[in-house]
């Protein structure tokens, strides 16, 4: 048990300062040795000295702050330098950590961090690092205990400058293949970096196809500082490409120019004109239609002759030619060698929905094209029961169409008559009529008694008159 003794003393005569300086010269005595032995060794664990007066017996437990070991930095770096170590084991847990960094000897205070502004984790990054050669210690702290570990191997820092293709791509390339195997290198202005890791990013500089670079676009440099990349391709045609390399801290790099050409022709694609509703016609009279030929990727390819096969929907009606109006029909063109399309006509008699299919590379490609009816200019008869029985009512439809006897819109008046010799037909009124969408119906229509030779004769101004079969009643 700790007991107290202190009690009322006169001044201290010779024989009390003898002792008192003894004390103090044993102090200082283990403070030198620790010193040296710290400096002889390196760094050692911490220990804390405290004095104590009075008599008596008592313990105190005692422990160690170990050094962190493994500080780590890379040989090379540029600007900022990655420090990682491991937390010491056993004894006293720190608290945190800080980093110097020693230059030429003289330390300093790295990645931010302070005896104040403590590290948790075992690692940092030290920002903007001058160029030349370093090396880091790391402080184990533990409340006012610290313990400092060994230095870690230098780091040697250097400038970035600029990115260099070392490789360029070939002059002329086709679409959706390699450009060939690229080599870019981090440079200064002493020549190569040989840092790995380094990340490198490649894409496209100037670009007159509209193109899409594929592949692998990223690449890190190796050891020697050189970034490959090796299965780069354009889809787009074009002349005057360019690749771009880039990499933060470098000045960027631009490549020389090449060309993308079309690969081989795999499909065959229609360009239609403005519009593709036409006007049934005897002639070509829809066009020009453009057949192209191109690559997997849509561009136009060349290459020898190619023949390119046409049919029409509607077989017997549909004509195709090689100039405007033409009458002279054709089933097939042929793109000349060294070019990538060619043009044609089309034309139908048939209104309504007229389509068209080409072939001859790939699969064959169907075009819609619309046909409306031509200009009205005759009459078409139809009686809607035959035979004609006696005495009872019949209906008759007449439609104005055109030439190709395409069903109009005609507004036009029609006038129905009975002009059969021996056969009166009674026609019921309204009569004329007025047709509407090309179609003026009579209904109602009757033949007294049984007779022969009857007929129905539909007349319109402008238009060509039609008379129905001569029919008998029964």
């Amino acid at each position: 048990m700790f007991r107290n003794t202190s009690s009322r003393q006169g001044p201290p005569g010779p024989g009390r300062g003898l002792a008192l300086f003894g004390r103090m010269l044993r102090r200082g005595a283990l403070a030198v040795i620790a010193l040296v032995l710290s400096v002889l060794f390196g760094a050692v664990a911490a220990f804390a000295y405290w004095p104590a007066s009075g008599t008596g017996s008592t313990t105190a437990a005692v422990a160690t702050l170990a050094p962190p070991t493994g500080v780590s930095v890379p040989a090379i770096s540029t600007s900022d330098v990655s420090v990682s170590w491991t937390a010491p084991t056993g004894g006293l847990a720190p608290t945190g950590y800080y980093v110097t960094r020693i230059t030429s000897g003289t330390p300093a205070p790295a990645c931010s961090s302070s005896p104040s502004a403590l590290i948790a984790t075992t690692s940092c990054t030290d920002i903007s690092v001058p160029t030349g050669p370093h090396a880091y210690v790391v402080t184990a702290v533990h409340y006012s205990w610290t313990a400092v570990s060994t230095p870690s191997n230098n780091v040697s820092v250097i400038s970035a400058s600029n990115l260099t293709f070392e490789s360029q791509p070939a002059g002329n390339v086709t679409a959706g293949s390699s450009i060939a195997t690229l080599r870019v290198a981090a440079r200064t202005l002493s020549g190569l970096v040989p840092v790995p890791d380094v990340p490198v990013t490649i894409s496209i500089g100037s670009n007159p196809g509209g193109g899409t670079l594929s592949g692998t676009q990223l690449a890190t440099t190796d050891a020697t500082g050189v970034a490959t990349f090796s299965n780069l391709s354009i889809d787009k045609a074009g002349t005057g490409y360019t690749l771009v390399a880039s990499s933060p801290a470098y000045s960027g790099a631009v490549s020389t120019s090449f060309s993308v050409t079309a690969g081989t022709a795999t499909q065959l694609v229609v360009t239609s004109p403005a519009s593709v509703i036409g006007v049934a016609s005897a002639t070509a009279n829809i066009g020009a239609f453009t057949v192209e030929r191109r690559d997997t990727y849509g561009n136009p390819a060349t290459g020898t002759a190619a023949n390119v096969t046409l049919a029409s929907g509607t077989p017997g009606t549909g004509l195709f030619a090689t100039s405007a109006n033409g009458t002279t029909g054709v089933t097939s063109v042929s793109i000349p060698p060294g070019l990538a399309s060619t043009t044609f006509y089309y034309g139908n008699t048939k209104s309504g929905s007229t389509p068209f299919t080409a072939s001859g590379i790939g699969q064959p490609v169907s075009v819609a094209v619309e046909i409306t009816a031509a200009a009205a200019s005759k009459l078409k008869l139809n009686i809607s029961i035959t035979p004609v029985p006696k005495n009872t009512p019949f209906n008759a439809a007449v439609a104005v169409v055109d030439p190709f006897d395409n069903q109009t819109q005609s507004t036009a008046t029609v006038t129905l008559t009975s002009t059969g010799q021996g056969c009166p037909i009674t026609i019921p009124a309204p009569n004329p009529k007025a047709t509407t969408a090309g179609t003026a119906s009579f209904t109602g229509l009757i033949v007294n008694g049984k007779r022969s030779g009857c007929q129905l004769t539909a007349t319109s101004s402008g238009l060509t008159t039609v008379a129905s079969a001569l029919f008998d009643v029964d």
